[in-house]
């Protein structure tokens, strides 16, 4: 293979795979925006998330994002988002003794759980269902 048709190779290589990374950002993109939904908890249940922005650090997605109860002040957190089986799932600690996992169902719902510690070293999981209401933070 002469030394023009390798660049073009190594070329055409390079564009595949921004391609591909280019198509596996656009699901995690897609979660910019306002999230509304209920956790499964007597007091309190409304939680509204905001997903400001997502940036890759060192080959790992975090999002900043507010999230509290509906209505009320909400923490300014960091949330980390991998991929489990192609789908992207989103972790984050509200404290040392309560964290949030949500998975993108589709485009407009993220499930997941509230896990609380309960003292014993275990955890106390609530079911956490938000819709997406706004696509602009």
């Amino acid at each position: 293979m002469s030394l023009h048709g390798r660049a073009l190779a190594v070329a055409a290589s390079i564009l595949l795979m921004l391609g591909v990374a280019g198509a596996q950002d656009e699901g995690i993109q897609k979660m910019v925006g306002r999230w509304q939904g209920k956790v499964d908890l007597r007091e309190e249940p409304e939680r509204t998330l905001v997903i400001k922005s997502v940036r890759q650090e060192r080959g790992v997605w975090i999002a900043s994002i507010d999230y509290g109860p509906t209505g009320k002040s909400a923490s300014a957190l960091e949330a980390r988002i991998e991929r489990e089986h192609g789908t992207p799932t989103m972790t984050f600690a509200m404290s040392t003794t309560s964290k949030v996992e949500l998975q993108l169902f589709s485009e407009r719902e993220l499930r997941g759980v509230l896990k609380v510690a309960d003292g014993t070293g275990s955890w106390v999981t609530r079911k956490l269902s938000l819709q997406k209401t706004g696509d602009k933070p």
